[in-house]
């Protein structure tokens, strides 16, 4: 039906079309799938019916009760009435009961019913759905469990038919069988009516930009949610795996594919396993009838939408041996247009089940694997291996094939292949090929085979080529060579992850830098940057020889070329950090290629003058300050020289708190060089004249009013846990935390969410479904101040799980929880020196004392964690432990507490300046009061006289000499 209404009904549908059935139009004022109800009898007598029916007197005349349902039929040919579906459900359960016993001379009165079920309920009032639509559930849920009592015959019922003696015995089975074989095409074609009707943009509810296949998926029609509501789809897949009826199969797999196409029903396709006997129909199919088409596309969406529950069932090794004979057949004798199409619907699902990483042995140990790779790599490929004899063992004993299977496969890894054209559905293939195969190599025994097969140098010798473009490909378009390099590098991407030695010995880094060098796409160009980005942090081995490649003076003079897009550059800071984080000569070879000077310039953060996202651009170029310059003298020195430093402090004063948190790990490790750290107290902010000092204990007081660890007068709460509190005895009321652990907004990450665009076609969805569950490698930059170990604090650059917000844009809350910052000051004060040359506010040396006993602070809290572990597993300590530990915390803890009497004495100095303040400013307004009165009295004064004759004003007195309204009261100041 369409949208579910008051006035409507959720029910429709007639004969099905070429494709699947379609609901008609209703040619009448009622909404969509109502009927009109002049149409449909409302005076039928269903109490008489079920008397006849059930009365002990009348129960056995059988031909009067067909008669009586099949009238009952004939009179509601145009649809049932809503308002009768309870008598309905009871005459329906009462028809399907005398059919399970035997009675299947009801079985043409059954057919009738379901037949007018397929039509649309009729409407008689606005509030017959509100009233009467619980009981449709009920009534599809007994409508279809007449199937289990008209299954096909068994073989074993077949074989006592030919040996019986009786000669009607296999006529009487014939009629036995059409007649259970009408029911199940007739339960098919209602089913296929009710999932159809309504799946259009007309009668389904589509948010804005969204499509209107999401939509479905999301909230259904009203009829799919009638069909999940009714359990259908296990007595459905009951009856589908004994299916023998062409016309049936068909029918009820365009049913199935309809209901699939909504999440809960998919779910349950996945439990009730029908899944494997739709890979049964594909097989029993296999190019030949388009049957096997909706086959695969109800597995597309039942994987697209459960993908966790469809996977899991579609990972068994027979099932992936299915799809082996599936792929051998279409990749040695699929040349029509319809086996194309299979084919790529077939390798869709082969990389849903490849996300799921326990799937991935199977691909190896099924010959699937050494199959998609014959047909990857090519014909001159093909035939070098076979030269080599290497074909033979890429499913040899070691994957652990049976002889016939392992035979099967070594033919398929031969000649006869189709040949793949530049045509659309062959430039598809391989791009869902390429990255099915390498997202397998995350397992070790694909690994080995796509290794020894030479899978890699096959993609790398690919996308060098399509930049020139050989004699194979002159045929393709520039845009078809541009697609080829950008899916190729991609599964590069995932290749130099699992595969790195291969990479390497295929002289990948070499191809890369080539290709990024030769071409002119911005988006090959990226892709490039990408692949070296994440190869990089694969070993040192590879920043080394990317060094020697000349990769750093590349790199620089792609960051300093302005023309580039600002995520080009974000790219190429980001891989020459990686290059230099560890390897003297690359930061060597970045100085002398002027690259100091080019990222200093890129030292600012103006996210007001692009419309790029310059918060993870300029978090880029602070990791690559970070990586290039600090630590190096001779870089250091060119960095401070042209006012590196004072451009970090001007952006840790307006950035937001990640990148804030960013610099002040890289002013940590920079402060280690005296020079630094004597220019760190010259800066001055321009635009509130602050000191550093200044904007570094803002952000300490911030970082402790998240932990809250102070409270409103800005004391330590709990002396045992001075920089992480708990509530324990030592922490302060409750009370006094209210109005805490918010921080101001100016520092607050002012990040933007980006969502990422659909693409048009579903292999494009499959394919971005199948890429965002790829596993990255994990973009890690850890450094360790140089009092990292004695303060137990470690300076974080862009770990792995901030390099995977920079990648798609978005910024994980929790990352920025997790950072404290705390440590990367103190570091930077130890260094500068705790006193500052600018007046201090009293909050501000509150601040300044918790800062000093920083090391004492987490001391503290480390032995009061070891003496809570111990309390926790019930565990005593020697006696010298335990009075080491004692006197230790005991130690600490007076610390903390003459800090806590520090505070609480500037609390209270605070308290008695502000009073003071606060009666001066009384004094004041009282030392003005007689002064005010006076001049408002004269003024009132020469008023009355100008205005008023007698001298007498509105402020004035009145004869009896009382003050008029108006007038002006000494008590009234």
């Amino acid at each position: 039906m369409g949208t579910l209404r008051m006035d409507s009904t959720n029910v429709g549908g007639m004969s099905p079309g070429k494709d699947a059935p379609v609901s008609p139009s209703v040619k009448s004022s009622a909404p969509i799938g109502v009927r009109n109800p002049a149409a449909a009898p409302d005076d039928i007598d269903f109490p008489a019916i079920m008397e006849l029916m059930t009365s002990k007197y009348t129960e056995e005349l059988v031909d009067r009760h067909v008669a009586a349902i099949r009238k009952v039929c004939k009179t509601c040919c145009n649809g049932f009435l809503l308002k009768h579906l309870e008598p309905l459900v009871e005459l329906l359960q009462l028809v399907v009961h005398r059919i399970s016993q035997g009675l299947y001379i009801f079985a043409p009165a059954m057919c009738d019913m379901i037949r007018v079920a397929s039509q649309p309920f009729v409407s008689c009032k606005a509030s017959d759905m509100i009233m009467y639509g619980q009981h449709l559930p009920d009534f599809i849920q007994i409508l279809v469990s007449v199937l289990h009592y008209s299954l096909p015959p068994t073989e074993e019922d077949i074989a006592a038919a030919n040996n019986s003696e009786d000669p009607t015995a296999r006529q009487a089975l014939d009629e036995h069988k059409a007649v259970c074989e009408r029911v199940r095409i007739e339960v098919a074609h209602t089913l296929a009516c009710w999932s159809r009707f309504g799946l259009d943009e007309d009668n389904v509810e589509v948010k804005p930009h969204q499509p209107l296949i999401q939509a479905i998926a999301d909230s259904g029609t009203p009829n799919l949610r009638v069909l999940w509501q009714s359990q259908v789809m296990d007595a459905l897949a009951l009856s589908f795996r004994s299916e023998d009826s062409p016309e049936a199969i068909v029918i009820t797999l365009g049913a199935i594919r309809d209901m699939s196409l909504y999440r809960p029903l998919a779910r349950q396709i996945t439990n009730s396993g029908l899944i494997l006997n739709l890979v049964h129909v594909i097989r029993v199919n296999l190019l030949g009838s388009d049957v096997l088409l909706v086959a695969a596309e109800v597995l597309w969406n039942v994987l697209e939408l459960d993908w966790e529950g469809g996977a899991e069932a579609l990972g068994q090794e027979e099932v992936i041996e299915c799809f082996r004979s599936f792929m051998e057949a279409v990749l040695t004798r699929g040349y029509r247009f319809k086996d194309k199409i299979f084919r790529n619907d077939m390798m869709v699902l082969l990389m849903y089940i490849s996300k799921r990483e326990e799937n991935r042995p199977l691909f190896a140990s099924t010959g699937l694997l050494a199959l998609l790779l014959s047909s990857a790599l090519g014909e001159p490929q093909r035939k070098f291996l076979e030269e080599a004899g290497m074909s033979p063992d890429l499913t040899g004993d070691s994957n652990g094939l049976p002889v016939e299977k392992r035979s099967s496969a070594t033919r398929s890894g031969g000649g006869g292949m189709v040949v793949l054209t530049n045509a659309q559905e062959d430039m598809e293939f391989r791009m869902l090929l390429w990255g099915t195969l390498a997202r397998c190599c995350s397992a070790q025994a694909c690994a080995e085979i796509a290794v020894e097969c030479g899978f890699v140098q096959f993609l790398l010798k690919t996308v060098l080529d399509a930049q020139d473009g050989t004699p194979e490909q002159r045929q393709w378009s520039q845009e078809q060579r541009r697609k080829v390099q950008l899916e190729g590098l991609s599964a590069l991407f995932q290749l130099v992850q699992c595969v790195p030695a291969a990479f390497t010995e295929a002289e990948g880094c070499a191809s890369v830098l080539q290709l990024l060098h030769m071409t002119r796409s911005r988006e090959v160009q990226t892709k490039c940057l990408n692949l070296l980005q994440v190869a990089v942090r694969q070993g040192p081995s590879f920043a080394t020889e990317l060094g020697a490649l000349g990769a750093v003076g590349q790199l620089v003079e792609l960051f300093a070329d302005k023309d580039n897009s600002m995520s080009s550059r974000q790219l190429c800071a980001s891989v020459l950090a990686g290059l230099c984080a560890e390897n003297a000569d690359n930061r060597r070879e970045f100085r002398k290629k002027d690259g100091v000077e080019a990222i200093r310039a890129e030292v600012v953060y103006r996210p007001d003058e692009t419309t790029d996202n310059h918060l993870f651009y300029t978090l880029c170029v602070v990791d690559c300050v970070w990586s290039a310059v600090v630590g190096t003298r001779k870089n250091e020195v060119r960095f401070l020289d042209a006012g590196g430093l004072f451009a970090l402090l001007d952006v840790l004063e307006v950035a937001p708190l990640l990148l804030k948190r960013q610099i002040i790990g890289c002013l940590a490790d920079l402060m280690q060089y005296r020079k630094a750290a004597k220019l760190f107290g010259q800066w001055n902010s321009q635009i509130t004249m602050k000191g550093a000092v200044k904007i570094l204990l803002e952000l300490w007081q911030s970082e402790q009013e998240a932990a809250r660890s102070t409270g409103q007068d800005g004391v330590i709460r709990d002396l045992e846990r001075p920089l992480n509190p708990q509530n324990g005895p030592n922490a302060l009321p409750a009370g006094d935390r209210e109005g805490e652990g918010e921080r101001p907004d100016s520092r607050s990450s002012d990040s933007s969410v980006r969502s990422a665009s659909k693409a048009s076609t579903r292999f494009r969805q499959a394919k971005s479904f199948a890429d965002t569950a790829a596993s990255h490698a994990s973009m890690k930059s850890t450094r360790t101040s140089g009092f990292g170990v004695a303060l137990g604090a470690t300076n974080i650059g862009v770990n792995g799980a901030m390099a995977a917000s920079l990648r798609s844009e978005v910024v994980d809350p929790t990352v920025i929880d997790k950072q404290d910052s705390r440590a990367k000051i103190f570091a930077v004060l130890r260094c500068v020196g705790f006193e500052c040359q600018e007046i201090l506010t009293v909050a501000e040396r509150q601040q300044m004392e918790v800062v000093k006993m920083y090391p004492t602070a987490t001391e503290l809290e480390a032995w009061i964690e070891v003496r809570e572990h111990l309390e926790a597993r019930d565990l005593k300590p020697i006696a010298a432990d335990l009075r080491w530990m004692t006197e230790s915390i005991a130690e600490r803890r007076e610390q903390a507490s003459q800090v806590q009497g520090v505070q609480a004495k500037l609390a209270e100095e605070l308290r008695v300046e502000e009073k003071a303040s606060l009666n001066r400013f009384y004094e004041d307004v009282r030392s003005r009061a007689p002064a005010r009165r006076a001049s408002s009295a004269k003024e009132d004064g020469s008023a009355s006289r100008s205005d008023t004759p007698g001298g007498l004003g509105l402020g004035g007195f009145d004869g009896d000499g009382d003050e008029q309204d108006g007038g002006f009261s000494s008590e009234g100041f």
